[in-house]
């Protein structure tokens, strides 16, 4: 290389150096902690700093790790957020000529945010020590930084105060938006930040409304199943037991049990496709419609059943159902199984049997013809209605809980109440599935006839 190319070479890196410089401290110049030195000194900051790049993505500084130095943007983005338990928010967006980290690298205190690169970022790093050295070196820069913590420690109280009203009004369901308006007027980071605030204070009055709209209808989903029946008249031929559990605050199961005659029971056990407040009003709907459906002849009145349900059904639901009327006179149960699981029949003399399906599932098919079928139940007999959340409870290893337990359940509860063996089956559901997420909703209904023949045992 000539000489003259390298005194060239040399200038350049020169001028690029001065402009370097030149843009350093115009960043530090802007900053408020820097506005009292001159540009001599400002110079000798710059002169102990170090650049940086960091990539778009790239982590500046995280929430709680403790480090001695700041940085000042000289071209790009960055992001600042708060980490809580909930996740991160983000309260600010910093660009050129902004300073971030300066009370960790004044105080040695920990990081009180995470920033990381919204762009790729061009900084200048300034170490603590540095800041430490050139204020003994320049008194006003020291006058400065103590002048710059008052500040940031009178108007931390104030939005403390304020944020921590916010925060007690918020958990006594009292918070109003306005506590917080005050705050997110201010310019600078604690505005942002109160503005988070007011955000996900909003989105916790919707939850907890809806947490007790969903509470609302869980006590109204409650109120429309039936009661225990009167044990008086044709009650005394009976013990009847059902329970109803939602894998959330409401379910698509139901079960329902009236009389519909001086002695004669009517009793249904469904599953509503789906889960939550659709399958919620879908249910009652199927239950107000089965309530309605009138006549001797019980196919026809579950054939009318369908087709209303059908109709109009723009959701594309079902219903499976097990519907039966038992004449307790006779023992003669007529019962249409509506794609539903097929209820077991304990017979008094040690014998099971299942009341299998006559049809598909209600809301399908609106001119579907369905069928039912007769059995009679002799004195001492127990039917058991259970909706799939009992056979399709999963354990932890994703097992499920199956027919074959749920027969060894019922065969070793022979001899219990109506109430002993709906309690034994979801014990031994609950105690199968423990540790797991209870994935649909769990419904059962036992029934024995004439019980006062056959005293429950001890």
């Amino acid at each position: 290389m000539s000489r003259s190319a390298a005194r060239v070479r040399g200038a350049a890196a020169a001028a690029s150096a001065a402009v370097a410089l030149d843009e350093i401290v115009g960043t530090l110049s802007a900053h408020p902690l820097f506005a009292p030195l001159d540009r001599a000194a400002l110079a000798a900051v710059a002169m102990r700093c170090e650049l940086s790049r960091f990539e778009a993505g790239a982590t500046l500084m995280r929430q709680g790790e403790t480090e001695t130095c700041a940085y000042a943007i000289l071209d790009g983005e960055a992001d600042v957020f708060i980490e809580l338990p909930s996740g991160p928010i983000q309260i600010a967006t910093v660009g050129r000529q902004r300073i971030i980290g300066e009370l960790a690298a004044l105080t040695e205190m920990p990081r009180t945010a995470t920033v990381t690169a919204r762009t790729a970022i061009d900084a200048v790093r300034i170490e603590r020590d540095s800041l430490l050295a050139l204020a003994a070196e320049f008194p006003a820069l020291a006058v400065s930084i103590i002048a710059d913590l008052g500040r940031r420690m009178h108007g931390m109280n104030r939005s403390l105060a304020y944020l921590t009203y916010a925060a007690d009004a918020l958990g006594r369901g009292e918070y109003d938006a306005a506590m917080v308006l005050e705050l997110a007027s201010q310019p600078g980071e604690v505005a942002n930040f109160a503005r988070a605030f007011a955000a996900m204070a909003e989105e916790i009055q919707a939850k907890e409304d809806r947490r007790q709209e969903m509470q609302a209808a869980a006590a109204i989903q409650q109120s429309i199943l039936p009661g225990p029946l009167a044990l008086e008249g044709a009650g005394r031929l009976i013990d009847l037991h059902a329970e109803m559990h939602p894998a959330r605050d409401i379910g698509g199961d139901f079960y329902d049990y009236r009389f519909v005659g001086p002695a004669t029971l009517s009793v249904t056990v469904a599953d509503v496709s789906g889960k939550g407040i659709p399958a919620a009003l879908f249910m009652a709907v199927a239950r107000t419609v089965l309530r309605a459906a009138a006549g001797d002849d019980l196919a026809a009145r579950m054939t009318a059943a369908n087709r209303l349900l059908a109709a109009e059904n723009d959701a594309s639901m079902f219903v499976t159902l097990f519907h039966a009327v038992l004449d307790l006179a006779t023992g003669v149960l007529h019962y249409c199984n509506a794609g539903h699981n097929a209820p077991y029949l304990l017979r008094a003399g040690g014998g099971i049997e299942r009341l299998t399906r006559t049809g598909i599932a209600f809301g399908l098919v609106p001119d579907r013809e369905y069928a039912a079928g007769k059995i009679r139940m002799a004195a001492g007999d127990l039917m058991f209605l259970f909706s799939d959340g009992i056979t399709e409870a999963f354990d932890t290893a994703g097992r499920e809980f199956g027919e074959a337990r749920l027969e060894a359940v019922l065969q070793a509860a022979r001899g219990s109440t109506a109430g002993g063996v709906v309690g034994k089956v979801l014990a031994a559901t609950r105690e199968f599935a423990v540790g797991a997420e209870q994935s649909d909703d769990i419904t059962c209904l036992a029934l024995f006839f004439a019980p006062e023949a056959f005293p429950p045992a001890a």
